[in-house]
């Protein structure tokens, strides 16, 4: 008797799980345009790249040096909006292409540190 219980019960849960999983889920895709592609693609390399001068080791000495977590600043450089983006690669664009010197990196370190205050997660210029 217990053991026709339980086959009984068994059949209802397998026939539960088999109804439940058959529901299908419409799928929502749209399309997007191919300037709406490129612009993703195009904020990629401009993250990649501020973040690749970020990752310098004299870069990250400085941050420091100002109070700044080079790490939280790497997450930061991904939240930036695409005017503030198109505006620190800009400015990344202008300098040489030789390497980066010491007028660079501070040139760097504050745009970095301008985008950080604007976005309220240093105080650092309140401090002087």
């Amino acid at each position: 008797m217990r053991n026709l219980l339980v086959q009984r019960y068994a059949a209802y849960v397998v026939a539960f799980c088999l109804i439940g999983t058959s529901v299908i889920q419409p799928a929502v895709a749209a399309m997007i345009s191919t300037e709406t592609a490129i612009d993703l693609e195009n904020r990629q390399e401009q993250i990649g790249r501020i973040n690749d001068v970020l990752a310098q080791e004299n870069v990250q000495n400085m941050l420091v040096q100002m109070g700044v977590d080079p790490v939280q600043a790497s997450k930061r450089v991904s939240s930036l909006t695409n005017d503030e983006l198109q505006i620190l690669h800009q400015k990344m664009d202008q300098m040489p292409a030789a390497g980066t010197g010491v007028v660079e990196v501070v040139g760097i370190v504050a745009i970095v540190l301008i985008v950080l205050e604007l976005l309220n997660v240093t105080n650092f210029f309140n401090e002087f």
